[in-house]
């Protein structure tokens, strides 16, 4: 490539401010002067072994650019002297990045990742946590011991109020807990795109002791700081949600013990990039007004930069959403930082891009910022003849221009006026990042961890924690009407979830839900962990339709209370979702599609209207931000109108406030709260008032099939331990073969197969249940691959084979005119469309589920239509199934019918 005259242009674009801004003179503070240390990284621009620029990607945190160092200038002008205080280590060949300053001003935190001193050995460096005290000049790593150091990643660290510190890993230490107490080996888990260790958060003292984890999110939570003047005290971080395909970072907080983790802003607002294309939200920090400063960009493909917003988070949860409080507010919640018109929907920024933000706590409104320099490649015929020039005329109007891996260097921006200087020069080939200024910032309010005192100490010990949910129906979805009760229900007395709770207006039946599930994720190792004896390299094939839903295990189930109240014990520390069931133990309305987590001993409330879904997009998870719950509770302390405690003359007495659920859970604390079956008994009726609901059950026990019971053996009595893991080879493919008659070949491959005694047949409704592996992917049954799969219908040719069917249609040439040969008019055999198969069975839910309405003879979700009675080729198929094999195969759909949900088992396909 050449450089001829390149040097001349830059130095002629760095002295503006790339664009559409002026370096000018500001009112109050000089633009270009910080009465502060300032600190940054630089690296060389990252490239792959060819020499070509690497793209960066917001989800791979651990990625390593070699020359990677930290720098510190006494003051941030361009003539500073610039010490690069992390050589000692790296030696030019390790790597910086997660730089943060002390609430004093006097420390610096980062991570760094060392020179490798053997490249030709199979071990590679890790990513450590390093402080340097400017004062004194002493750089140290926090965790001394070698072999604590190298147990995992630690990137993103940030100093707590107290002096603790908070910092990404994949350590995931609590989690390899519960991978022991489920009877598995102790492993990090990869994240949901198994593509590298998930990053969750930490927290340890200044010495590296007391380490442990207060994050369980299935992949990275990036970026924690704490809040000062909104939530004070809350850290604040971005979370990869990319659970059920939602792939999208969006700010959370939460406790700096893992408590009441909540959204703070984001989830509906990735569509607010330049063209409204995807953007994600990075590198958040809090300004001394209040309002959060971030980047923002896509995952990649912008050469690490973005462009800066100022969010409103205070008032708003999302661009367009406001928090209830201020309903009414006209956003956006959002803003642009600078004028500068940074593009990031694959378009040539010609403003260049941001690496990284932060704002000057100094009574102004200025950002230190890490800015590039547009850069272009025009090509030529020869790759020799290649030239980068700045994106500006005549270049940029050249015909065959590409936009390649800009310089970056450190400016100052100031929002007052709009102006912005260059206080260090970007370098050809450098990229410089991490930006920081070591000024002092008010100490945040030091919120403990909770203690015994707000705990229960039982809980804890047993690893277990309370989840209130007021009422489902605040869950927006489709059932349900968002998040306001209409519809739910055929009794035309029923106005309000009130008189649905209420016992003389309403039956059980007349109650949409019915049942909660919870389950959770499971958690997916890396083929190459050293750690493992033999880890499963799974394939495709493992996790059956759908790969990007992982693999589930159910936790256990619980009765929705009349009013649509919730309180159970659930497992506390690991990553838990929920579904709304109705009677029969099938979703109602979308995946959850997010986790939940809860630490042990704590109770965590759902209060109010929320949903995580971009149909209702009303906020989900921000206490502040939600509408009112619809179940506003008992109107005064006293009994529930029309109820009765069972066996006994004694009324439920409420509180002030309480939903059902709460009084039952306060009332009753040693009754089963959660279990792996499904049980119903009607604890509320008065039986003075009308005759109590049917009791009913269904459980694993009746089921009598496959090699394992479905449930663990922590399941009976449940404890938190519980696990319920369905595989299909074991646990619903043997359904098939099972008597459903007087006789025992009274099964469903009895009429579902290809074969009677040797002899070719078409199988009934074109599915073929018989036992074999399918011609189609040969580590699956071939029943599993004919209840899934779109087929071509078959039928016996002349000589008894079993042939696809077909029709005879004209051989048509390239320009669609039959080929006549010899003058015969020729033609071909093509599959018959109208033969075409549909999928039986679908991995979205149960309702959506051909199969669950046959077998049941009921209409519900599947778009398709059921055969009628009269109909010549009508069998009745409701009684075949039993209604604990129905609820089985049901939960399977539900969480995604995945051939198998364990990855260690000893038949899960592998590569």
């Amino acid at each position: 490539m050449k450089y001829s005259g390149f040097i001349i242009a830059l130095a002629l674009f760095l002295s503006a401010c790339g664009g559409d801004v002026q370096s000018t003179s500001s009112n109050g503070a000089d633009p270009g002067v910080i009465d502060a240390p300032i600190a940054y990284v630089k690296r060389p621009i990252p490239v792959d072994d060819d020499g070509d620029a690497v793209q960066t990607d917001l989800r791979e945190p651990t990625s390593f650019s070699l020359g990677g160092d930290l720098y510190i200038r006494d003051h941030s002008t361009t003539t500073a002297e610039e010490t690069n205080i992390t050589a000692s280590i790296t030696s030019g060949l390790g790597d910086v990045k997660g730089v943060n300053v002390s609430f004093d001003g006097n420390k610096l935190i980062f991570s760094l990742r060392p020179a490798d001193e053997d490249p030709d050995d199979d071990e590679e460096p890790t990513w450590d946590i390093y402080e340097y005290d400017v004062e004194n000049k002493i750089l140290r790593r926090v965790i001394a011991d070698d072999f604590t150091a190298a147990l995992g990643e630690d990137l993103f660290p940030a100093y707590l109020p107290d002096g603790r510190i908070i910092f990404s890993s994949t350590r995931q230490r609590q989690s390899g807990e519960v991978l022991t107490n489920e009877g598995k080996p102790r492993f990090s888990a990869l994240d949901e795109d198994e593509n590298e260790i998930a990053m969750v958060l930490h927290v340890m003292n200044d010495d590296g002791s007391e380490l442990h984890q207060i994050s369980f999110n299935q992949s990275h939570d990036l970026y924690p700081t704490v809040l000062n003047m909104q939530s004070n005290g809350y850290v604040m971080f971005s979370r990869w949600d990319n659970a059920n395909q939602n792939n999208a970072l969006s700010l959370y907080m939460t406790r700096p013990d893992g408590a009441d983790l909540q959204v703070l802003y984001g989830v509906h607002s990735h569509d607010t990039g330049s063209s409204g294309n995807t953007i994600q939200f990075a590198q958040a920090r809090e300004m001394m007004d209040g309002n959060l400063v971030a980047l923002t960009q896509p995952f990649t493909g912008t050469f690490g930069g973005g462009d800066i917003i100022i969010i409103d988070s205070g008032r708003f949860v999302d661009n367009d959403t406001p928090v209830w409080s201020l309903n009414g507010l006209i956003g956006p919640g959002q803003s642009k930082a600078t004028i500068n018109n940074v593009s990031n929907d694959g378009t040539i920024s010609l403003v260049g891009r941001y690496s990284s933000v932060f704002p000057l706590w100094d009574g102004t409104d200025r950002l230190l910022v890490a800015k590039s320099t547009c850069q272009i490649l025009i090509g030529a015929v020869d790759e020799a003849d290649e030239e980068i020039r700045p994106c500006i005329e005549p270049w940029i109007s050249e015909a065959d221009i590409e936009e390649i891996s800009p310089a970056y260097g450190i400016w100052i921006y100031d929002q007052a006026d709009d102006t912005e200087k260059v206080i260090v020069l970007a370098e050809q080939g450098i990229v410089m990042s991490d930006v920081v200024s070591l000024q002092s910032r008010t100490l945040p309010a030091n919120l403990f961890d909770k203690t015994i005192g707000e705990l229960d100490s039982i809980w804890r010990d047993e690893g277990i924690a309370a989840l209130h949910i007021r009422s489902v129906y605040d869950l927006g979805n489709d059932s349900f009407d968002g998040c306001f009760f209409s519809d739910c229900t055929d009794a035309a007395s029923i106005l309000s979830v009130s008189d649905l709770g209420d016992p003389a207006k309403a039956l059980a039946d007349q109650r949409p839900a019915r049942f909660i599930r919870f389950t959770k994720a499971v958690s997916l190792p890396d083929e190459d962990d050293p750690n493992l004896d033999d880890p499963p390299d799974l394939s495709g094939a493992a996790f059956g339709t759908n790969r990007t839903l992982g693999m589930r295990e159910i936790v256990g189930y619980a009765p929705i209370a009349p009013d649509g109240s919730v309180k159970v014990k659930v497992p506390a520390d690991v990553p838990l979702a929920i579904s709304i069931l109705d009677k029969f133990g099938r979703r109602i309305g979308p995946r959850h599609a997010n986790w939940i987590q809860l630490r042990p001993g704590d109770t965590v409330s759902c209060d109010g209207c929320h949903s995580h879904t971009a149909v209702v997009n009303t906020p989900h998870q921000r206490r502040d931000a939600q509408a009112p719950s619809i179940n506003a509770g008992i109107p005064a302390s006293g009994t529930f109108v029309n109820t009765q405690v069972p066996g006994s003359t004694d009324l439920y007495w409420g509180d002030l406030g309480e939903t059902m659920a709460e009084t039952r859970f306060r009332l009753a604390p040693s009754q089963p709260q959660i279990a792996a079956d499904i049980f119903y008994s009607d604890v509320w009726t008065d039986p003075s008032v009308r005759n109590i609901d049917d009791p009913f059950s269904y459980t694993y026990a009746n089921l009598g099939v496959g090699s394992l019971s479905p449930a663990s053996s922590n399941c009976s009595p449940w404890n938190f331990k519980c696990r319920v893991i369905i595989n299909y080879e074991q646990h619903v493919h043997p359904l098939w073969n099972l008597p459903r008659g007087v006789a025992d070949a009274d099964t469903c491959t009895n009429c579902h197969t290809i074969s009677d005694n040797g002899v070719a047949r078409a199988a009934d409704a074109q599915l073929d249940l018989t036992d074999g592996i399918s011609d189609i992917e040969n580590q699956q049954f071939k029943s599993y691959v004919e209840l899934f799969d779109t087929d071509q219908g078959e039928e016996l040719d002349a000589g008894g084979v079993l042939v696809d069917i077909q029709i005879e249609v004209p051989l048509l040439d390239e320009n669609g005119v039959q080929v006549v040969i010899n003058g015969v008019p020729q033609t071909e055999f093509v599959d018959d469309l109208t033969e075409r198969v549909s999928p039986t069975m679908n991995s979205n839910s149960a309702r959506n589920t051909y199969f669950i309405e046959k077998m049941t003879e009921t209409e519900l979700e599947s778009g398709r239509t059921l055969t009628p009675a009269s109909d010549v080729d009508f069998v009745d198929h409701s009684t075949f199934l039993s209604a604990d094999e129905l609820k089985m195969i049901s939960e399977w759909l539900d969480i995604g019918a995945q051939y198998f949900n364990d990855p260690f088992d000893p038949d899960v396909p592998v590569n």
